[in-house]
């Protein structure tokens, strides 16, 4: 009977901790500040890149290629990796 609570409660920790840890890579508000390429992508200083993701502000930022730009907004990654920039 001990036994079976101990397994119990380390499934249970188990569980808890990878909720914990699939919050930490949610969706995070955060500024890149970067240029913007020809293909419409930011790229920062440490040569990260980032798709603007299709909102209002997709345009105005499109239309500064080669420009350093600073933009707020939540960055998402998709199922490839890919970082995604929903500008605010």
């Amino acid at each position: 009977m001990i036994k079976a609570k101990s397994i119990t409660i380390c499934i249970l920790v188990t569980f808890l901790l990878a909720a914990f840890a699939g919050s930490s890579l949610a969706d995070e508000k955060m500024t890149v500040v970067g240029v913007v390429t020809e293909d419409g992508l930011i790229v920062d200083k440490k040569g990260l890149i980032y798709e603007i993701g299709e909102n209002d502000n997709l345009e105005a930022v499109v239309e500064n290629t080669g420009v350093k730009v600073e933009v707020n907004g939540t960055v998402v990654e998709d199922d490839g990796g890919n970082k995604i920039i929903m500008i605010e």
